[in-house]
């Protein structure tokens, strides 16, 4: 059985995708001229943003400015250097 923290991750991580998605779909339904559609993504993107952002301010993943830029600039470096290699 997970973890509440691994319950809060998962459920972060999908807030999250779900947010760029939408906004996505947004940019897609503008440039098909159904600005009433694109209107009903970004509208539900904001609330998947809210969610993600519950998730993390439960998880206790907003530190310090101090922590959060080393934190921001760490897993920018590892993209940089592992994944995306």
């Amino acid at each position: 059985m997970p973890s509440v923290i691994e319950c809060l991750e998962n459920a972060f991580a999908g807030e999250s995708q779900a947010n760029r998605k939408y906004l996505a779909f947004a940019k897609k339904a503008e440039k098909e001229k159904l600005p009433g559609v694109a209107h009903l993504f970004r509208t539900s993107a904001a609330g998947e943003t809210i969610h993600a952002h519950n998730h993390l301010n439960a998880m206790d993943g907003v530190k310090t400015t101090e922590e959060n830029l080393v934190e921001a600039a760490e897993g920018e470096a590892y993209e940089f250097n592992t994944m995306y290699r």
